[in-house]
């Protein structure tokens, strides 16, 4: 029931397991801060990585909004084209290539998101995970912090497992 009210916003539009990752990934936005200036992003890009239809359900859940007064955006495409992005959503076609995508998040102050198995104990920041019927995500502080994020405690509080 938490889950459901933490994600009021886009709650009605909810109805797969896909659009309940997008739900996710739209609120982090809410909970994190960024170290990146703002003379360097007008808007708060959130990128996708081969996950389609991760990309598909942000789209009416990005449209129109702005998250700390700047408008919020969405891309997709290859890795070397995600430097500006602050939130990247990293599909399971990348497991192999995992460490390469996340010392490049890690350098360019990117939240890392994804649905891979173990994610935050792989060096994600946020990783989603599946318990039962419910999506739940736990959070690496330490990759947070390593990164220049700053994480809400609030957002640290609804987590299920915080690695420090």
């Amino acid at each position: 029931m938490l889950v459901i009210i933490w994600l009021s916003p886009a709650a009605s539009a909810v109805r797969d397991e896909s659009e309940i990752k997008a739900a996710y990934l739209y609120n982090f936005t809410r909970f994190v801060a960024w170290d990146k200036s703002s003379d360097e992003v007008n808007s708060l890009l959130v990128c996708t990585l081969d996950a389609p239809v991760i990309r598909d359900a942000l789209v009416p859940l990005i449209k129109g909004q702005s998250q700390g007064g700047r408008p919020m955006q969405l891309k997709g495409g290859r890795l070397s084209q995600m430097a500006s992005c602050h939130v990247l959503f990293i599909g399971q076609s990348n497991h192999r290539n995992l460490p390469a995508v996340l010392k490049f998040a890690g350098a360019h102050q990117i939240l890392t998101v994804s649905d891979i198995a173990n994610f935050a104990d792989l060096g994600g920041i946020i990783g989603l995970i599946k318990s039962g019927n419910v999506i739940r995500f736990e959070i690496n502080l330490k990759a947070a912090q390593a990164s220049g994020l700053r994480i809400n405690s609030r957002l640290l509080d609804l987590s299920v497992r915080v690695l420090q």
